[in-house]
């Protein structure tokens, strides 16, 4: 028994946020607290009732600028995220539940099972990520395990991985819309592939899968293309319900800290990306854009954390990865400046503030992918009639 506690005196140890207590009762007994869990909801509830109170309060006191925020929301889903990204989700859905997933598998094989050290399936979720954009990956991960095409310790691997910006939203939106120069939008765009398979390579060889058997998975297929759009739908409904809430709370934090611009664009780049490009294009260089882009904010985190419910990924883990990804894209960035100068200028003290409605050239040709889809769905639900 230690020195300095008395033989009358009770001490309770606790560390990490679990309830683990090593408790001193007259100073003769030790006794280990074992239902960690009891104690561990009584701590998750107190939590979300004080953040539902300080919400409400929040609501309530900065009405005006909540609806500011969120105003500013449904501008940025309207104009950018779903042409940007509908198509997309839809597609993603489609394919992760189809026979196409095999043909891909079949194709880069090499690189998912040797380099990566994962089923040929994800194939499929890497390319619809770099095509698609930020939720979609997680989507398809989730398609896939639920499909029993991959097991639990690979989707956690694959969920680390399948993460970036897509170029419907790098090439057109920010290169286009916000930096008015093509060719910005390619560099940053180019620094995310690098840094995408850059976090890839280092998560495929450093991440141990235990359990790398997936025979006892029987695959289900379906190619219904209404359940890809019904799917599709919802996820982009609830990707855009995240940014219309985190808009909402950056509007507060910015009336709350006007008096600290970069304070309150730090914030921005924290918490979602879209809002943040908006605010730092045309006011900083274009590797700290890049990072930003990278490392994708906290409301795509948290829509990956929904998507892979399921999973139970390690958060703290993906977190450090993003950071990761985000300053590699950084770097990437900073080179190909150096050996790629842009001529015009990028950077000025006046904000842009319009944005383009029309669809990227990825959409159209992913809405074009999207009706051979249907056709072929079409085709063979009459062969089943026939």
């Amino acid at each position: 028994m230690p020195k300095f506690l008395h033989r009358s005196e009770i001490v309770i140890i606790q560390y990490y946020f679990y309830v683990k207590a090593l408790i001193y009762i007259n100073g003769d007994k030790m006794i280990w607290i074992k239902n960690q869990d009891k104690y561990s909801d009584k701590l998750k509830l107190i939590f979300k009732t004080t953040l539902t109170i300080c919400s409400i309060v929040f609501a309530v006191k900065f009405s005006p600028q909540c609806r500011d925020g969120i105003i500013n929301g449904l501008s940025l889903c309207m104009t950018v995220l779903i042409p940007s990204l509908f198509v997309f989700m839809v597609i993603a859905q489609y394919v992760a539940n189809d026979k196409v997933t095999d043909l891909f598998g079949r194709l880069f094989s090499p690189i998912t099972t040797k380099l990566l050290k994962l089923p040929k399936e994800s194939s499929t979720v890497l390319l619809l990520s770099l095509i698609g954009g930020y939720p979609i990956g997680a989507r398809c991960v989730a398609t896939l395990f639920d499909n029993r095409l991959i097991n639990e310790e690979q989707a956690k691997k694959l969920s680390l991985i399948a993460v970036s910006s897509g170029p419907g939203f790098v090439l057109n939106y920010l290169g286009s819309a916000l930096l008015e120069n093509t060719k910005a939008g390619i560099i940053l765009f180019i620094s995310q592939i690098i840094a995408f398979f850059t976090v890839a390579v280092l998560i495929g060889r450093t991440y141990k899968v235990t359990n790398e058997s997936t025979k006892a998975y029987k695959k289900r297929y379906n190619s219904g293309i209404v359940e890809a759009v019904e799917s599709g739908t919802k996820a982009t409904a609830n990707m855009c319900a995240m940014v219309i809430a985190f808009s909402a709370l950056i509007s507060v934090f910015d009336f709350l800290l006007s008096d600290y611009p970069v304070v309150c664009d730090a914030l921005a780049c924290f918490l979602e990306v879209t809002t943040a490009c908006n605010r730092i294009c045309n006011k900083y260089p274009l590797y700290i854009i890049s990072f930003v882009t990278g490392f994708s904010g906290l409301c795509v985190h948290f829509q990956i954390f929904s998507a892979v419910k399921e999973i139970r990924i390690n958060k703290f883990a993906f977190f450090m990865w993003r950071i990761i990804q985000g300053i590699t894209a950084s770097i990437a960035t900073y080179i190909l400046l150096i050996i790629y100068p842009l001529t015009d200028e990028v950077f000025s003290t006046v904000e842009a503030t319009h944005h383009s409605n029309a669809a990227p050239l990825w959409g159209c040709c992913a809405l074009v992918l999207t009706a051979v889809c249907f056709l072929n769905s079409l085709s063979k639900t009459k062969l089943n009639r026939r």
